[in-house]
C-alpha cells in the first residue's frame, strides 16, 4: 500500500493511540455517522449489541457451526442463541430457522470447490492494521473461481455493486493470496428469495476504488480534531440513529442555541428545533426500551409518588378459521355479521353461552402483550 502522508503529530498520535485497527464496519460508521464514530471509537463508550446487531450474531454463529461442524439448524441456532445473550423480543425461532435453510441451501455444491467459513484477513499497512471476516469464500479451482459471501439479515436487499464491503474484502484477499480470473463478491439476504441476492465483479478498478476509499475514509477521520466534539459531525438521515445508543448525547448537543421559547426565528433555528425534536423521540423511545428491560429483569422503579412497572396485557381470544366460525353462526342463529369481524369481545360472548364445547375447538388466545407503564 502507497504510503499516505502524515498529519499534524497532535491529531495522529492522539487518533492512532485511540484506533490501531481498520475494518470495514469502522469505517463505514464514519461515513454514515462521524458523531457515533466519535462516541464509540474515540471516547470508547459502551456500545451495546442494538437488536439488528444481536440477530446478525446469532444467525453468523448458528451458520458457520453448520458450515464447518455440520450441525442441523436447529443445533446451530439453539446453540447461538446461547451463547449470543438470548433471543431478542419479538423475534421468532422459526423465522431464524427459515432463514439458516435457506442460507445453506444457496451454498453450491461443487466437486473441487473449497468452501471456508468466518475467514479473518488482516494486513499491515503504513495506516496501521485492515482486517475483516469473511463469511464464506468458494474456492473452485476447476472454473478458477473465487467468490467472496457476505450474509444480510436485513428486510431489503441493496446493490453489492455501490457498496465498498465485498470490493475492501476483496481487496484485502488479493493482498494474500491468489483470486483467479473469475474473482466475486456475494451478498446474501437469507430473509428473502434467492433472486434478491446481489453479485459484484471484483475487477481490478473494483479492488482500486475499494482501496482508495479505505484511504480517503482514514485520512479524512486523521483530519479530525479528537478533542472537539464538534468537529464530529452528526448525520442529517436521523432514521440511522433508531438503534444507536448514543442518541441521547446527541439530543443534548442540539438543545444547545435553541430559543427558551421555542419559537424559532430563522429558518435555521426552526431547522435545529425540528432535528432536535426528532432526536428526542428517539431517545426517548430507547430509554423507555432500556428502561423496561431493567424493570422486567429487576423491580419496579419508584419515581415519586408513582413507579415504573412491568405489566402484560390479557390474552384476547380469536379465531383463524372465519368459514367455521360463520358455519357455527348460522347453525346456532348468532349474527353472521359478529362472526366474520370475529371481534375478541364477541368471542368471549359466545364462549361464555356455549354449552357443546365445540366454540373452544375454533378459539385461541394470543398472548399478552408486554409493556412498561407508569402508575400511581
Amino acid at each position: 500500500m502507497t504510503a499516505i502522508p502524515q498529519n499534524e503529530p497532535l491529531i495522529e498520535q492522539k487518533t492512532k493511540e485511540k484506533i490501531k485497527k481498520w475494518s470495514f464496519s469502522r469505517l463505514s460508521m464514519f461515513e454514515g455517522c462521524q458523531r457515533q464514530f466519535y462516541y464509540k471509537y474515540i471516547l470508547e463508550l459502551p456500545y451495546p449489541s442494538a437488536y439488528p446487531m444481536r440477530i446478525g450474531k446469532i444467525f453468523h454463529t448458528a451458520i458457520d457451526l453448520m458450515v464447518k461442524e455440520g450441525y442441523s439448524p436447529h443445533e446451530a441456532l439453539y446453540y447461538s442463541i446461547g451463547v449470543n445473550e438470548g433471543l431478542p423480543e419479538g423475534e421468532k425461532t422459526s423465522f431464524l430457522l427459515y432463514m439458516l435453510r435457506k442460507a445453506y441451501e444457496r451454498i453450491p455444491n461443487l466437486e473441487y470447490a473449497e468452501i471456508s467459513s468466518e475467514v479473518h484477513l488482516e494486513i499491515k499497512t503504513t495506516k496501521g492494521i485492515v482486517h475483516g471476516y469473511i463469511d464464506l469464500i468458494i474456492d473452485d479451482p476447476s472454473q478458477d473461481l473465487i467468490e467472496l459471501w457476505d450474509y444480510k439479515t436485513s428486510w431489503h436487499a441493496f446493490s453489492a455493486e455501490t457498496h465498498m464491503q465485498l470490493p475492501l474484502y476483496g481487496w484485502l484477499y488479493q493482498q494474500l493470496k491468489y483470486t483467479g480470473s473469475n474473482f466475486k463478491g456475494r451478498l446474501i439476504f437469507p430473509r428473502l428469495d434467492p433472486e434478491n441476492d446481489t453479485v459484484v465483479d471484483l475487477t481490478v478498478d473494483k479492488l482500486t476504488e475499494a482501496r482508495n476509499w479505505l484511504v480517503r475514509t482514514i485520512n479524512q477521520i486523521e483530519a479530525k480534531n479528537p478533542d472537539v466534539l464538534e468537529d464530529w459531525e452528526m448525520c442529517k438521515d436521523r432514521s440511522k440513529c433508531d438503534y444507536c445508543p448514543f442518541v441521547s448525547r446527541c439530543a443534548g448537543t442540539l438543545l444547545n442555541g435553541l430559543p427558551s421559547t421555542g419559537e424559532p426565528t430563522s429558518i435555521k433555528e426552526a431547522e435545529q428545533i425540528g432535528a432536535f425534536i426528532l432526536a428526542q423521540e428517539t431517545a426517548l423511545k430507547n430509554m423507555k426500551n432500556g428502561l423496561k428491560k431493567w424493570v422486567e429483569e429487576n423491580d419496579p422503579v419508584k419515581v415519586g409518588a408513582g413507579s415504573w412497572v412491568h405489566q402484560a396485557s390479557e390474552p384476547k381470544a380469536k379465531c383463524e378459521d372465519v368459514e367455521a366460525l360463520v358455519d357455527y353462526a348460522i347453525r346456532y342463529g348468532l349474527d353472521i355479521k359478529e362472526a366474520l369481524s370475529a371481534k375478541s369481545a364477541t368471542l368471549d360472548k359466545w364462549l361464555q353461552q356455549d354449552e357443546t364445547g365445540e366454540l373452544n375447538q375454533l378459539i385461541s388466545y394470543s398472548k399478552g402483550r408486554k409493556s412498561l407503564r407508569f402508575v400511581n
